[in-house]
């Protein structure tokens, strides 16, 4: 089959020519980022029906990604994560554990969806997001307590799991980016990657169908958790290094359980200094909340109240700003026209972000209004 993708321009959406010397040589990017870096830059931008716009800051950001699948590839070998061969998802008791065998299975259906349909970047980008954001950003951290604990039954299962999604990963990955996933999965030379010969040679990871929801739900309120602690730390200017007391208020029963069961992973990524369960928000705290649950940070004894209505106050001027000139410029039906589609669809998705942005800042700046 033939496979003929979308034109490629620069990164301004002009054509390439010499004349206008914005030429960019495939060998040149080659010897500066790698080939895996141009493959995977070019196979997330080949959306159908829009043009690629490469530039060199989007091929190096795919060599960030390498990067950070060889080093998330060291940290399994550091930890004994080995390779174990097959690996039943009925079998493994941790939470965690059974939370990313789920994520692995609907990651595999969505890549091998994408490359079946032609639609390389779909495939691509799930892809992308699991190994960046599930795998390393937050599995790969979700599982240092039990690997440096004392349950030597969760250390081994971890190990397993761990090891089993790394190799399934570098197969979806392969057809992308052939190179760094070869040289790692012969690096990984404990089981069936030692035994069974070069990567290329590999069946295709089998659509397990496994999925836990209890597991998903509980690791999802604790990523939501972390995630919203940070951004609150981080909108509120909280100095980086304060460990903060959080309170979560009326949590119930199946909450503090939770909460208890995930202590050390929340208190290290959260940067907390405990976690309490009371009726009311503390004095001096902010509260956020995430669908049934309401945090209390108290930060009054660690930022500058007034400083910190201020940086709001700003940055909410700021984007109501450009949420005005934005919606102005869609409600223009002669930009809408005449703009490229990938420039009008550009301008409703910074819409829809920075209406979530604002949402976000205008509760931070509400819980300030009594401090």
């Amino acid at each position: 089959d033939v496979y003929i993708h979308a034109l490629v321009l620069d990164e301004k959406g002009q054509k390439m020519s010499k004349s206008k010397g914005n030429v960019m040589d495939p060998l040149d990017l080659i010897n500066e980022y790698g080939a895996d870096a141009l493959r995977f830059a070019m196979s997330r931008l080949a959306g159908q029906g829009r043009n690629i716009r490469l530039s060199k800051q989007v091929v190096e950001g795919n060599r960030n990604f390498a990067t950070k699948l060889w080093n998330a590839a060291r940290f399994a070998e550091m930890n004994e994560c080995g390779a174990p061969g097959t690996l039943d998802p009925a079998t493994v008791e941790s939470p965690v554990n059974r939370w990313i065998l789920g994520e692995l299975s609907a990651c595999v259906a969505e890549v091998t969806k994408g490359i079946e349909d032609y639609r390389f970047n779909d495939g691509a980008g799930a892809v992308y997001k699991f190994i960046w954001n599930t795998f390393c950003d937050w599995y790969l951290e979700l599982i240092k307590p039990l690997l440096g604990g004392m349950d030597d039954a969760a250390k081994a299962e971890t190990r397993l799991v761990c090891g089993y999604v790394l190799d399934e990963t570098l197969k979806l990955l392969h057809p992308f980016m052939p190179f760094i996933t070869e040289e790692l999965w012969e690096r990984r030379a404990t089981g069936r990657a030692y035994d069974q010969g070069f990567l290329m040679k590999q069946d295709w990871p089998a659509f397990t169908g496994f999925h836990d929801d209890a597991a998903a739900k509980e690791m999802n309120w604790v990523i939501d958790l972390v995630t919203e602690l940070r951004s609150l730390r981080n909108d509120l200017g909280v100095p980086a290094g304060a460990k903060i007391p959080l309170a979560l208020v009326n949590a119930g029963a199946e909450i503090e359980e939770r909460a208890m069961r995930h202590e050390d992973v929340l208190l290290r990524l959260a940067r907390l200094d405990g976690i309490a369960f009371t009726e009311t928000a503390p004095e001096g705290a902010v509260t956020a909340v995430f669908g049934e649950t309401v945090a209390a940070l108290s930060i009054a004894d660690f930022v500058d109240i007034a400083e910190a209505r201020k940086r709001l106050d700003k940055e909410l001027g700021q984007l109501e700003k450009d949420i005005t000139g934005t919606e102005k410029k869609l409600g223009n039906a002669d930009f809408v026209a005449r703009a490229p589609e990938e420039i009008v669809e550009e301008n409703r998705q910074r819409l829809v972000d920075w209406s979530a942005r604002r949402e976000k800042l205008q509760l931070a700046r509400k819980g300030l209004e009594g401090l």
